[in-house]
């Protein structure tokens, strides 16, 4: 089987959750035997062409012309998300062939592709599919949660609070307060792939470093907490990664940040700064209370293995490619 992804970015070129998981969900596919590429539009930062840990993508700059080069590769499926999910779709159904929307997150704007019947839908979530189920009716669907494999992210925790993409939605003012009030403890800050991103005035006991793909040796290795004051989680792929060292993650509770870290999650209205930094307090001046919070990350992370819901993923674009789902029957049918 052939599967084309039509997509506006891919990695290493950008590097931010929602590429990162496409990538690993291509990837399983590759590994099962079929062929696979990727298709992008906006990289001008990319070659023409490149090979990512073996999936070659391609980039397409010229307007117009990524749907025929889509073509040209003769997909049996296509997938895609976000900017491009509406023409991959259409493309498809131009093609005759099945289509694949992985979804996200909850923004409206996605309402009109998810009508358009996508003959199968990935979300990334438990909550994001329910917020989407009154447009499920009759089409399948499934859960995929961004696979994370610990082995691949697990190091020995270093010493400093951490947060990962420096704009004021992931909270970059708590993480800029709290370091004003922890001026003896080390704070890294990591510039995110995507919002405009904070790094003036920060206090002088902040490091920050721009985007990487080593997170293990650059991130993980340094960090003893992370901090994750999201305004919006759809889930938490930098908080699971972290887990896989045993480093404690404070959140703010939203619905996607509660289904990543369970009960393993330390949680902090992101409103107090004063339940932050109490929180904060508790992880890095008392070792017992860091050890009890690292033991329960670290169960966390070996409990989310991917395996199962990866290959749940290959058998359902398998069973796309010989008979394309027929419209109009009717119920929920999760692959």
């Amino acid at each position: 089987m052939r599967v084309v992804a039509l997509v506006h970015f891919y990695p290493p070129y950008k590097l931010a959750g929602s590429e990162t998981m496409l990538h690993t969900m291509l990837q399983s596919l590759q590994q099962a035997g079929h062929e696979v590429w990727a298709v992008t539009t906006d990289m001008p930062q990319a070659p023409e062409q490149w090979t990512y840990e073996g999936i070659r993508a391609f980039s397409e700059r010229r307007q117009g012309h990524a749907v025929p080069l889509t073509r040209s590769l003769e997909p049996d499926v296509i997938v895609t998300h976000h900017t491009h999910a509406a023409l991959g779709v259409q493309t498809a159904r131009d093609f005759g062939i099945p289509s694949v929307l992985v979804q996200h997150n909850t923004f409206d704007e996605h309402r009109v592709v998810l009508a358009m019947k996508p003959d199968l839908t990935v979300f990334n979530t438990e909550w994001i599919a329910r917020s989407w189920h009154s447009m499920l009716d009759g089409a399948r669907w499934m859960v995929l949660h961004p696979p994370v494999w610990p082995h691949e992210h697990a190091t020995r925790p270093g010493g400093a609070v951490t947060l990962v993409n420096l704009n004021a939605a992931k909270g970059v003012h708590i993480f800029g307060h709290l370091a004003m009030l922890f001026p003896d403890v080390p704070f890294l800050g990591v510039v995110g792939a995507y919002g405009e991103q904070v790094t003036a005035g920060l206090p002088p006991n902040v490091e920050v470093i721009g985007p990487t793909s080593d997170m293990r040796r650059q991130v993980w290795s340094r960090t003893r907490v992370l901090l994750m004051p999201s305004i919006y989680e759809s889930y938490g792929m930098a908080a699971v990664e972290a887990m896989a060292s045993g480093i404690p993650v404070i959140a703010n509770p939203t619905l996607g940040l509660r289904e990543a870290l369970g009960p393993a999650g330390v949680y902090a209205d992101r409103e107090s700064m004063q339940e932050w930094a109490t929180t904060l307090r508790g992880l890095v001046r008392d070792p017992l209370v860091w050890q009890q919070a690292s033991a329960a990350a670290q169960a966390r992370s070996q409990s989310l293995d991917p395996t199962n819901e990866l290959w749940q993923w290959v058998k359902a674009v398998e069973s796309l490619a010989p008979q394309p789902l027929a419209s109009g029957s009717r119920g929920d049918r999760r692959a």
